[in-house]
This record gives C-alpha cells, sequence and structure tokens, in this order.
C-alpha cells in the first residue's frame, strides 16, 4: 500500500509541475508578445515594463520575475522571433551569389506574409535607438542564448565566395554585406513606414540584381 501510494504521489506532483512549467511558458510567451507591441509601437526607449505590465493585466514584478531587465527582454524578444524563423539561416553554406539572393527573397516573403515578423522588422529598423552601450549588453545575452548573426553569416559566406573566384570588386565582403543588407531593409522601411504602393519583392529583386552583377566575376 505504501508502495502505491508513492507511486500516485509522483505521479500527481508531476502533473502538476508539468502544468507549472506549461503555465510559466505561456505566461513568459504573453510578455514577450506583449513587449513586441509595446516596442514597436512606443519604441524601445519610451516603453516601460509597467506599459506591458498593463497590456496583459500583469503586475510588473511579475514581468522582473521572467527578465531581469529590459536589455535582456529585447535580448529574449530577438531570440524568441529567432526562434519561429531564423533570418538567412544557413546562408553561410550559399555556394553562389544567386543562391544568397535567394535566402533574401525568403526572407522578404516571410515578413510580408506574417504580421508578427513584420512588427519585428519594423521595430528592429526604426523604434530602437542602437547605442554602443544597449549593442554590448545586447551582445553578450545573444550569445548566451545562441543567437546568430545574419548579417555576419552573409559575410562569412561572401568571404568564401570571394575566395573560390565568384566575387570580383573593389569593396570587401563585410562592405557588401551591408550592401545587400541596406537594400533589404531600406526597400521594407519604404513599404511599411512610407506607406507607398510598392512592390516590393520585385523591387528587393531588382535591387539585389543590381549589387550582385556588379561584383560578380566576369
Amino acid at each position: 500500500m505504501v508502495g502505491l501510494y508513492n507511486i500516485r504521489v509522483f505521479f500527481i506532483d508531476s502533473k502538476v509541475m508539468r502544468r507549472t512549467k506549461e503555465e510559466a511558458l505561456e505566461t513568459r510567451n504573453s510578455i514577450l508578445q506583449a513587449a513586441l507591441e509595446c516596442f514597436s509601437t512606443y519604441g524601445y526607449a519610451l516603453t516601460t515594463f509597467t506599459e506591458i505590465a498593463s497590456r496583459i493585466k500583469m503586475t510588473k514584478g511579475a514581468i522582473f520575475w521572467h527578465f531581469t531587465s529590459k536589455e535582456h527582454l529585447l535580448a529574449e524578444v530577438i531570440a524568441w522571433m529567432h526562434s519561429q524563423y531564423a533570418p538567412l539561416e544557413g546562408i553561410d553554406q550559399a555556394k553562389s551569389l544567386d543562391e544568397v539572393k535567394a535566402y533574401f527573397m525568403d526572407w522578404s516573403k516571410m515578413v510580408l506574409l506574417n504580421e508578427r515578423h513584420r512588427s519585428f522588422l519594423h521595430f528592429i529598423m526604426s523604434r530602437v535607438e542602437w547605442s554602443a552601450a544597449l549593442k554590448e549588453k545586447l551582445r553578450t545575452y545573444l550569445d548566451d542564448l545562441m543567437v546568430k548573426d545574419p548579417i555576419l553569416m552573409l559575410e562569412k559566406c561572401l568571404t568564401r565566395l570571394k575566395e573560390e573566384g565568384q566575387i570580383d570588386a573593389p569593396i570587401t565582403p563585410k562592405e557588401i554585406a551591408v550592401l545587400l543588407a541596406l537594400t533589404f531593409f531600406g526597400v521594407h522601411r519604404e513599404e511599411q513606414l512610407r506607406f507607398n504602393e510598392l512592390d516590393v519583392q520585385k523591387t528587393l529583386s531588382y535591387g539585389l540584381d543590381c549589387i550582385i552583377q556588379s561584383i560578380r566575376s566576369k
């Protein structure tokens, strides 16, 4: 009887622990979603834990229980979004400049089709003040969370393609990566912030082609 009782208690405790973990994860995801909405609406600098807590009817203390600082919360929002779709993931293995373009086009399509990723891109491009101090704090958090920088992966790919003789350009792979990224962000920024009637995929494709054709080995 004692053995059966202990088994029953074990399963009850396991069930309670599982439910508690699920509830904690649900709460955490609610905070991350509310933080993304607030960051996108008010900007990173003007968003407070009080505003985030109010949006989901929680206390500020509950937010601090999950996230120790606003920088920590920002890093977790970035990691959360990357866990759903990691921009340019695998691009460091691209075998040609045409494959590099395809990675950017896939990223663009995801942004256009998914409202959450659309809001995230808008926030990253326009609603956060990228000071040196903030970037340094984020780098530590994101390294711990193993979030890869897509532009660094792109630079790694371009360096290899140049070594293979596929790229012939008077600028460095890092500078080429910046040009490609600026084209991507610029087209999406124009569409999101200025509300122009813009064929994003067509415009982006043409812009990337202009850069790629200018650096491709003849």
